[in-house]
């Protein structure tokens, strides 16, 4: 069955968001075996959610995986991406579209959190 995938994201005026998020995709594309994964913003970017459904429809995606990379349970999570998926799994009845959890408070999380304070620390030590 062929699966596309979607990173979505808040969205920024930034470009400098643009760029993580472009890079961020390629990272999960190398590491996966899906046939095509896109990254998405609810606002200020294109492509927005519903652009990156209509390009997961057109290169024929049976299963679409969105993947909210919030790290809270907000407003966004429990009411606006259910309704904009709402409406677009109305529009594309033939892709089964399916949201995961959100990033959340995960230990990999805070593995992460722990080497950036460490490279901090070290920067500091060196500044001594």
């Amino acid at each position: 069955m062929k699966t596309g995938i979607i990173l979505l994201v808040h969205g920024s005026r930034l470009p400098e968001a643009q760029a993580t998020l472009h890079l961020l995709k390629e990272l999960v594309a190398q590491e996966s075996s899906y046939d095509l994964v896109e990254g998405a913003s609810l606002q200020f970017n294109q492509p927005d959610l519903p652009a990156a459904l209509a390009t997961m429809a057109a290169r024929g995606m049976k299963r679409v995986v969105v993947v909210p990379l919030f790290l809270s349970q907000g407003v966004h999570m429990k009411e606006d991406i259910p309704e904009i998926l709402a409406r677009e799994k109305a529009r594309y009845p033939q892709m089964d579209i399916v949201m995961t959890g959100n990033i959340g408070a995960h230990r990999k999380l805070a593995e992460i959190i722990m080497e950036r304070i460490r490279e901090v620390s070290d920067q500091h030590a060196i500044n001594y």
